[in-house]
């Protein structure tokens, strides 16, 4: 069932529920509602009339609830007469019965106590419902007299007189008449019928219901009824929730189990983030309960899959980055197996060339002792040019990063080439941090530097000076400055210095060429370690500068 069919049923289903719980609640329980509150109100109406016929000593003015059928009656402590009052009369009623007279007097001597309890008062309303029984089963000469003291014109007290006739059956008819005062309607009903021995007339007077007196039984009765429909939507929630929600939960945690790589973990993983016996949304809600600001399940799901969308973007720009660097390693290397196979041709081809002529005895090659050197010459070449061609596929792995003291190595590269040194009489200035420390790969530091200090001295000419300096740089790194004298890099080559099997002569009086690899493997290096390296001329010669950045690499 799709997602909108599924909440209509549900909203079909709830509604029902409503309405057999509101026609439950009028059919059932309003009605005796109803009947305790007008009880009620005739408690209290029957008291307010009461107090304020006390304290007038009339009814002129007092509104009452029928005002053509309440009274008050005045019983006095001493004599033989009663005393009645309504909203239209006031009448005098004279006892002439002796035995009504007696009972009277029993009765003034039980309310003339100076206290009585319920049971004294139920005993004295016995005794005068006594004496209305003997007034009315008196026989021959009628045992009260009635005097009329006082009456009063009702026509001001009552409005909206109408008279309305029902037909009913052939002979028979029902006549409907109705008055208001400022309490009540009132309405007469008087069902007429026609017979052979004459008219019957049958009279029913009743007050008319009030729309005033079911609207306080309804507005007491809104907190429970809010109370009972409250409970109910709360539990259709539940099961709303469970049917609908509950497939949006999963699908979410599913998601976060994606995001998080839990699929590949198995069934262990998928229960450790929703135990066994818990809600469906308990393990999605552990999830995200680092998000306070997340609300609703759907919200969520959103939530998650764009998380889960931003990693596998992630996930496949990283793998973009690997196969460029793969790609670009792979064309690099390819590009420098090439390139130094047709390098190494020349030093091969040459010391073939003087081993060749030396074993022929060719002209001038008979001088082995002054050939042979050359050949261990360009042999020593193509051993340094294999030596570097190996050291770069150092794989990542094999690179350990510790804290080491750069001056330390800094003084073992001088010293590695104090023999060059001396045979050059060269100045060497070393200054700065010595103590300076950076987090890298020794190894790799050590290469770089003694690539730079030993093209330093190889293109300084003779009695020239070498200048080092070891410090922090801007960025709060280690930076080292080795510059060396009388030393030129052509213009042509120096924005080409890093890449491979570029050289040329430096200027000076030596003369010095390189094989191109020296720097490229440096700046190789120091890629890998997360250094930047630079070389430029200066005004004394060529300056190389190595730096790091803030913190560790």
């Amino acid at each position: 069932m799709r997602l909108g069919q599924k909440n209509l049923v549900y909203s079909i289903v709830l509604a029902g529920i409503m309405l057999f719980l509101l026609l439950g609640y009028f059919i059932c329980m309003l009605p005796y509602l109803y009947v305790d509150y007008v009880m009620d109100q005739n408690l209290g109406a029957i008291q307010e009339q009461h107090d304020s016929y006390v304290r007038r000593g009339s009814y002129e003015g007092i509104r009452v609830k029928n005002a053509t059928a309440c009274f008050s009656l005045e019983i006095p402590l001493k004599g033989e007469r009663l005393l009645v009052s309504g909203k239209a009369f006031t009448a005098e009623i004279l006892l002439r019965d002796q035995r009504l007279v007696q009972l009277l007097e029993r009765a003034r001597e039980m309310f003339s106590a100076e206290t009585m309890d319920v049971e004294e008062m139920e005993e004295l309303w016995k005794v005068l419902e006594e004496v209305f029984d003997s007034a009315g089963a008196g026989s021959g000469e009628f045992p009260l007299e009635v005097r009329l003291l006082y009456l009063q014109d009702m026509q001001g007290e009552f409005s909206n007189e109408w008279v309305q006739v029902h037909p009913w059956g052939d002979e028979k008819i029902v006549v409907e008449m109705s008055i208001e005062d400022f309490e009540n309607q009132y309405t007469n009903y008087i069902a007429l019928e026609r017979r052979e021995e004459g008219m019957v007339l049958s009279f029913l007077p009743v007050v008319t219901p009030q729309l005033d007196e079911i609207r306080p039984i309804v507005l007491q009765s809104l907190p429970m009824l809010g109370a009972v429909i409250l409970l109910v939507v709360l539990l259709f929630s539940r099961a709303y929730s469970r049917g609908i929600v509950a497939p949006i939960v999963a699908l979410a945690r599913r998601a976060e189990q994606m995001k998080y790589g839990m699929l590949a973990q198995g069934p262990a993983a998928e229960e450790e983030m929703c135990p066994r016996g818990a809600a469906p949304e308990a393990g999605l809600h552990s999830q995200s309960s680092r998000d306070p600001r997340t609300q609703d399940e759907l919200r969520e799901l959103d939530k998650t899959l764009n998380e889960f969308y931003r990693q596998i973007q992630e996930g496949y720009r990283k793998l973009e980055e690997k196969n460029r660097e793969l790609e670009e390693e792979n064309r690099r290397q390819e590009v420098f197996m090439r390139s130094s196979s047709h390098q190494l041709k020349t030093p091969i081809a040459a010391a073939l060339l003087l081993v060749e002529g030396m074993i022929q005895k060719v002209g001038r090659f008979q001088n082995t002792r002054e050939y042979l050197p050359r050949v261990k010459e360009e042999l020593l070449s193509m051993g340094k040019m294999v030596e570097d061609v190996l050291s770069l596929n150092q794989r990542p792995e094999d690179i350990k990063f510790w804290q080491t003291r750069v001056g330390k190595l800094l003084e073992e590269g001088i010293a590695r080439c104090q023999v060059p040194i001396l045979e050059k009489n060269l100045t060497v200035e070393f200054q700065g941090e010595k103590e300076l420390e950076v987090c890298t790969d020794e190894a790799l530091l050590s290469r770089i530097l003694d690539n730079l200090l030993s093209n330093g001295v190889k293109y300084t000419p003779a009695g020239g000076r070498i200048r080092i300096c070891l410090g922090e740089g801007q960025k709060g790194g280690m930076e080292v400055r080795i510059e060396n004298s009388g030393a030129r890099i052509p213009e042509d080559i120096l924005p080409h210095i890093f890449e491979p099997f570029v050289s040329g002569s430096h200027g000076g009086p030596s003369g010095q060429r390189s094989h191109g690899l020296g720097l490229y493997i440096a700046s190789y290096y120091a890629g890998r370690l997360g250094m930047k390296l630079s070389v430029c001329n200066s005004e004394e010669g060529v300056r190389a500068v190595l730096e790091s950045g803030g913190g560790e690499i």
